[in-house]
């Protein structure tokens, strides 16, 4: 089978796959990358009728979860892991190379579950144990303890509509309200042109600013630092784009920086900020929530069906 699609879990030590003649092969490769609903209910039929263990089924059932940021039915597997754990053999396993790893699932699941409940003390706790488990995919892990801190900050926060940011253009100070105008919101994505080349959200975010002309929904794109290469390349690249992102092109402010204030930690981050000044999502374009959010806003605003999540 061919390599499997990279996912948040990429730290697990995955074989190297080759295509095979056989179905079974063929059946794998399609289960181990389709990702698309209707085309991956379709490969696990097709597993099943083929006699393909139930194990690797959850393998790929678990890596699809991950793929598409399904955290709530991640939750919902704990049960059919835990039912597998006295039959799991390793060398049966497609991803995983420990058993612990296979444990590390289920305290994993558990932790969402918990999440989803506003359970922090258990949250904690099955986290912990899903990082002394399979260290090796500590990111996967800790993603969710971020969001869940970033959650709980940004709710704190209120952009002033005095605070001023500079226009990419001419440095000419602009502030939040002057950006909002008379919108319900604004789009604010956080970027760089030196981690362009692995942005691999451009086209979601290409998608999002489109969708959102004429809806009362601004866009912006913020450039991360005031410093002077950058802005030149962030403009060379700008001039490169086609078709050019409708958006307003801004640099952060060296003092009182917006980026800090709200924890910009990774590169893109897209941030929905409302007219209050309230901050309704921060994250990832990938990310369903940002859809669902920007689908408050205005429901003709869909995610693309043919961008899959990083």
């Amino acid at each position: 089978m061919k390599k499997i699609i990279s996912t948040l879990l990429c730290l697990i030590l995955i074989p190297s796959i080759t295509y095979a003649a056989t179905p079974i092969d063929e059946c794998e490769a399609e289960l181990f990358t389709a990702r698309q609903p209707l085309q991956f209910d379709l490969a696990v039929k097709n597993a099943t009728k083929l006699g393909i263990t139930q194990q690797v089924i959850l393998e790929a059932t678990f890596l699809y979860y991950v793929d598409t940021e399904n955290y709530k039915a991640i939750a919902a597997l704990h049960t059919q892991f835990e039912n597998q754990l006295e039959n799991f053999n390793l060398d049966d396993s497609k991803i995983f190379a420990t058993k612990e790893q296979w444990q590390s699932v289920i305290q994993y699941s558990l932790a969402l579950q918990s999440l989803e409940k506003k359970d922090t003390v258990n949250f904690k706790k099955h986290i912990t144990e899903a990082y002394w488990l399979s260290p090796e995919t500590a990111s996967a892990f800790s993603h969710h303890i971020t969001a869940y801190r970033n959650k709980k900050i940004m709710t704190e926060i209120t952009i002033e509509p005095d605070r001023e940011l500079l226009k990419l253009e001419n440095a000419k100070p602009i502030t939040f309200q002057e950006l909002i105008k008379d919108n319900d919101a604004i789009v604010v994505r956080f970027w760089s042109p030196w981690n362009q080349q692995i942005d691999t959200t451009y086209p979601l975010i290409q998608s999002a600013a489109t969708q959102c002309q004429g809806k009362k929904i601004a866009f912006a794109s913020v450039l991360l630092e005031n410093e002077e290469q950058l802005i030149t390349n962030a403009k060379e690249l700008i001039a490169e784009i086609t078709p050019t992102l409708p958006c307003s092109w801004l640099i952060d402010s060296n003092k009182n920086s917006l980026s800090k204030q709200l924890r910009i930690s990774n590169l893109p981050t897209i941030v929905i900020i409302n007219k209050n000044g309230k901050i309704a999502y921060h994250g990832n374009a990938s990310n369903n929530s940002f859809w669902k959010e920007l689908g408050k806003l205005d429901d003709r605003i869909t995610k693309p069906t043919n961008n899959e999540p990083n």
